[in-house]
């Protein structure tokens, strides 16, 4: 699955810059990056991101940076950045995650279900009525992100936000993969019954909160290390169902929220390597590593894809 940080999140803007004297000058850290050429020389860059950080991924290594640094564009799944400090994207996002007959969240749910939310959102200080109008999904992502602060995992750090501010402070050109509207929608287009499952997922995840976030650290760790096949172990684990009706939701979710994303943003790669253009690419690293995610599409598609460490 997804890495436990919500993809909607919108983390604060402060820059993951390098500190000058608490790090290292060489980098600890030998993340995968994808190097995607075609038939005529083109290249594509895939960096998969995570959405939390460490002091010790800073600096990046340099192989990283020069990838980067080489490309025309930075393509990100949407620039968080330029969404924060813009009030009608984010009114326009939020409205998809509103009901609008009347109802709210507690006519779409069960009583036990909308009670122990509520209660999971006022442990972590972030209830309030208005709260009631949005739907399940909306609730979930409020319960991961306040849970992900709870833990002190630094989203500031995270490896979508530092190459953002980068771009944005050295003016590179940035593109959008996906959309804010498009997540949200995504998010607001699942089935009651699985959004349901999803706050209940979260809802469980906050009374086990040392465990939820033993298992991020352990992906964090894995994402370091750049051990392809431990990355893709522990983000594409299919867990054990309890019903048909689970699978059911579960698949559901496994298509909207990656495959058919997957599919699109292999499509995005493939175009940005028409275009001539060399593109830097940081999404969730769930799109990219492991079967069915980019790397593996674009390599299906005929496209040289290697692993690259220099």
């Amino acid at each position: 699955t997804e890495p436990s940080v919500p993809e909607t999140t919108v983390p604060t803007t402060e820059p993951a810059t390098e500190p000058a004297v608490t790090e290292p000058a060489e980098s600890v850290i030998t993340p995968l990056l994808y190097k995607v050429t075609d038939s005529e020389g083109n290249v594509a860059w895939l960096f998969g991101s995570i959405h939390v950080g460490e002091e010790y991924f800073y600096p990046l290594p340099e192989y990283v940076l020069n990838a980067y640094a080489s490309a025309d564009a930075l393509a990100v799944e949407f620039d968080i950045v330029s969404f924060e400090s813009d009030i009608n994207a984010q009114i326009e996002a939020l409205q998809t995650m509103v009901y609008a007959d009347g109802t709210t969240i507690a006519d779409h749910i069960s009583e036990e279900l909308y009670n122990d939310a509520k209660a999971a959102l006022k442990d972590l200080g972030m209830y309030s009525s208005a709260l009631d109008y949005y739907c399940p999904a909306m609730w979930s992502s409020f319960i991961d992100s306040a849970m992900i602060e709870k833990m002190g995992v630094d989203t500031s750090l995270g490896i979508d936000l530092y190459f953002l501010n980068r771009a944005h402070e050295e003016g590179k050109t940035i593109l959008d993969v996906e959309s804010a509207a498009f997540q949200y929608g995504m998010m607001a287009g699942y089935s009651e019954e699985l959004q349901a499952m999803l706050l209940e997922s979260s809802v469980a995840s906050v009374e086990l909160m040392e465990e939820s976030k033993a298992d991020m650290m352990q992906l964090v760790d894995a994402w370091a290390t750049g051990n392809e096949a431990e990355f893709d172990a522990l983000i594409n684990a299919a867990p054990e169902f309890e019903s048909p009706e689970e699978e059911a939701l579960y698949n559901e979710y496994q298509n909207a929220m990656v495959t058919q994303r997957n599919l699109s943003m292999a499509d995005f790669a493939e175009d940005a390597l028409k275009s001539g253009e060399e593109v830097f690419i940081v999404v969730g690293a769930a799109h990219i590593v492991g079967a069915g995610a980019m790397a593996e599409l674009l390599a299906q598609r005929g496209y040289t894809v290697e692993i690259v460490r220099y």
